[in-house]
């Protein structure tokens, strides 16, 4: 019900919203002083659903680069916070109040804006008035029931939390039917099934007076030139086709809607699962693969709205045609019922053979897309190196095992055409040949034969389509699988684990007994690691190339997990703790540094999303970044990251990076190793000054083998290939014998 004001009075509730809506409009909606009424009315909805909710989870549900949202993107904001929508058309006084609250549209010209929202709080019947929030005046008031009659009917949203475990995808709800994901996804539009199946089974009914027609007219009208009989039919005839032509036009537009429906759902379900997988699924797969995941399921969706759901939706519907033809023809049905065989005979044996066809040619494809990715990566390398020979051979080897596997791929695809239609024309002979014997025989009308060569066609034409279809069956099957494993797979978010929420994070940081092993085969990375961070301290991790310096800070972030061991932040084991808050509050700089497609501002407010613009400035001025992007031709508003436009600099990178960090000021601080190119000079120097500034002030863990930066550690950690870490005071490392590749200060 109406959470906020219960506890709120209006006025209260009014500045609460108008607070939300301020904050909000600082981070996306910042460009405009007057925010559009739908912006109000989603801070309304939220603090009445949500009295709680977090700026930062409404941020990032928020539609990204867009300023002025609509219904659509409304709608689509809220399913992204977890609330499904309902709408209905009524006025507003006769709502449920189980509806409560909710979002009313009118086309009323009672209002300043057309098309007005409101968002409907309570309704009293006893006091025969509402409690709304005008979006417009930005204020809750009182609504009369009189009042609210002079708005008209006016379309209203309501939205219900979706909790996983109600929905038909989840594993609890699978458990119990022994569904796949994406069987359990088909499953929540039956209703739309059921409709194209009634829908199937009238147009085959109405389909069969073409042929009954045709066979009344060769031997009612032609043989007894009856004229009035055939205007007596065509009119029949006539209105079924137009029946026919209505029921196909809906079935196709069901069809599509199903398409484009499971498109969205699947597609922004498998990116999004994706994207919360666990580093370690991630990692092992190449970009190419990753985008094929994501791809997959437009076999699915080809599939849906293409010939081959059409065709097996008849196929049912073929045994109506097999009782008329037995029915007007007697023992002829038995051709059709003997091809019929044949076909599936065809369809189950070519099938084995193009399943095992179709994965050699997805291997092959996918061999000549990673060396086309590899290549394009270091093709300055195969340039230096004199290759360019050596890799078009290579090249010419993968795409010419490729192209053989798509040629006999194609081949028996050919085939499986070639034999469906040979049976086709096979069945158009025999019951010619039988049914003229059986016309001279005079068990069989001139009409009764024609009817049946139609019928027969529509009896084979279904199991045609599905044996030359048998190429796309196969990628249609890969595709449901490959989605299907990759949703059984849980992601963070799913995994069994009660978490705790950090409220606050204080920046202490300890690794206990720590081993870490990539995979099975692999040897540990190091073992009994021990590491002591406390809040406001200087830790510098220090080790060759490849000893884990950067694997330790992914620990520390939860992206890894360790194979013995504990991490601890706070004192909290991270298992513990939900890792989306523990990273949010941890400001980390990469070794390499990127940017998203978008304006400088935007990519600032991924550190801090209520960040303003004097906030930004003075960031950037203290990473030494200001006057690069003063020069900016739109300053802050200025695009980086678009494709086809010059990179930033490595030294640009760095700084806007480091003013990120500035701006998050996060208690726990993890910072890559840094390139000497970009440490040298004044970058490193700003670094170092926002090292020593922290100081006992947040936790800071830096990767680097440079002398200068371990010089401003409180302890070094030092790590050596496949043996046990030591630790080590700053002073102490002069005495040490191994100092891992250090770096003197410039």
């Amino acid at each position: 019900m109406t959470v906020a004001i219960q506890g709120l009075a209006l006025h209260e509730f009014s500045r609460h919203t108008e607070a939300l809506n301020d904050r909000l409009a600082s981070m996306l909606w910042y460009r405009y002083k007057k925010q559009s009424p739908l912006q109000i009315a989603f801070c309304a909805l939220m603090l009445t659903l949500e009295p709680n909710c977090k700026i930062r989870r409404l941020y990032d549900a928020l539609p990204y680069r867009t300023l002025r949202v609509n219904m659509v993107e409304f709608k689509n904001t809220m399913a992204h916070l977890g609330y499904g929508s309902h709408q209905l058309e009524t006025l507003a006084p006769q709502i449920d109040q189980r509806l409560l609250p909710c979002l009313f549209v009118t086309e009323s010209d009672t209002f300043e804006w057309p098309n007005q929202p409101l968002v409907i709080l309570k309704i009293d019947e006893a006091k025969k008035r509402l409690t709304i929030y005008d979006c417009v005046k930005e204020k809750a008031r009182y609504a009369t029931f009189d009042e609210a009659e002079t708005w008209g009917f006016g379309e209203v949203c309501t939205f219900f939390a979706l909790q996983e475990d109600q929905q038909t995808t989840s594993k609890f709800m699978r458990a119990g039917t022994g569904f796949t994901w994406f069987r359990a996804l088909l499953s929540r539009f039956n209703k739309i099934f059921y409709q194209v199946l009634f829908a199937g089974f009238f147009l085959n009914l109405i389909a069969l007076t073409v042929p009954i027609f045709i066979m009344l007219v060769y031997d009612r009208v032609i043989a007894t030139q009856s004229t009035e009989t055939l205007w007596y039919l065509v009119p029949f005839v006539v209105l079924a086709i137009c029946f026919e032509w209505g029921l196909r036009y809906l079935r196709s537009q069901n069809l599509s809607w199903l398409a484009a429906r499971l498109d969205s759902i699947v597609g922004n379900r498998v990116f999004s699962h994706l994207i919360q997988l666990e580093p370690k699924y991630i990692e092992q797969a190449s970009i190419s693969s990753q985008i094929s995941r994501v791809r997959s399921f437009e076999h699915v969706r080809d599939f849906f709205s293409g010939p081959v759901f059409l065709s097996m939706l008849e196929l049912p519907f073929t045994i109506l045609a097999l009782v008329i033809i037995a029915l007007i023809a007697g023992p002829l049905v038995w051709v059709p019922i003997v091809l019929a065989g044949v076909y599936l005979g065809l369809f189950f044996v070519m099938r084995r053979y193009i399943r095992v066809l179709i994965r050699t040619a997805a291997k092959a494809s996918s061999a000549r897309q990673l060396f086309s990715i590899e290549t394009l990566e270091k093709i300055e390398d195969i340039r230096a190196y004199g290759l360019e020979e050596a890799w078009q051979d290579k090249f010419r080897q993968l795409a010419g095992r490729e192209y053989l596997a798509h040629f006999k791929l194609n081949q028996y695809g050919v085939t499986a055409e070639t034999l469906g239609h040979a049976l086709t024309i096979i069945s158009a002979v025999a019951v010619l040949s039988f049914g003229t014997g059986l016309i001279w025989s005079g068990d069989m009308t001139v009409g009764a034969l024609v009817a049946t060569m139609i019928l027969v066609w529509r009896v084979l034409t279904p199991l045609y389509s599905l044996c030359t279809m048998i190429p796309r069956l196969e990628q249609l099957s890969g595709s449901i699988a490959q989605v299907n494993d990759l949703m059984d797979i849980e992601n963070e978010a799913q995994q069994n684990v009660k978490r705790a929420r950090l409220k606050k994070l204080n920046g202490s940081l300890s690794f206990n007994e720590v081993t870490l092993q990539y995979t099975e085969e692999q040897a540990p990375v190091f073992t009994h690691l021990n590491l002591e961070v406390a809040a406001g301290e200087v830790a510098v991790i220090s080790a060759p190339s490849g000893c884990g310096k950067s694997s330790i800070l992914k620990l520390a972030q939860g992206l890894y997990q360790p194979t013995k061991g504990a991490i601890r932040v706070d004192g909290f084991d991270i298992r513990q703790i939900d890792p989306v808050d523990l990273r949010r509050q941890i400001a980390y700089l990469p070794q390499k540094p990127d940017f998203f497609f978008g304006t400088v501002m935007e990519n600032m407010q991924l550190a801090k999303p209520t960040a303003k613009e004097p906030e930004v400035w003075q960031a950037l001025r203290m990473a030494g970044a200001a006057s690069a992007v003063e020069s900016m031709p739109e300053k802050l508003e200025t695009l980086i990251a678009k494709p086809g436009t010059p990179e930033l600099t490595p030294v640009l990178k760095f700084q806007l990076s480091l003013a990120r960090l500035y701006l998050q000021n996060a208690k726990m601080v993890l910072i890559d190793e840094q390139p000497d190119a970009v440490l040298q000079g004044e970058t490193g120097k700003q670094l170092k000054a926002y090292i020593q500034q922290s100081k006992g002030q947040r936790c800071i863990v830096m990767a680097s083998t440079r002398r200068d930066f371990i010089a401003l550690a409180d302890q070094v950690l030092l790590l050596h290939l496949r043996k046990q870490p030591t630790q080590a005071k700053p002073q102490e490392l002069e005495q040490l014998q191994e100092v891992p590749h250090a770096e003197k200060a410039e």
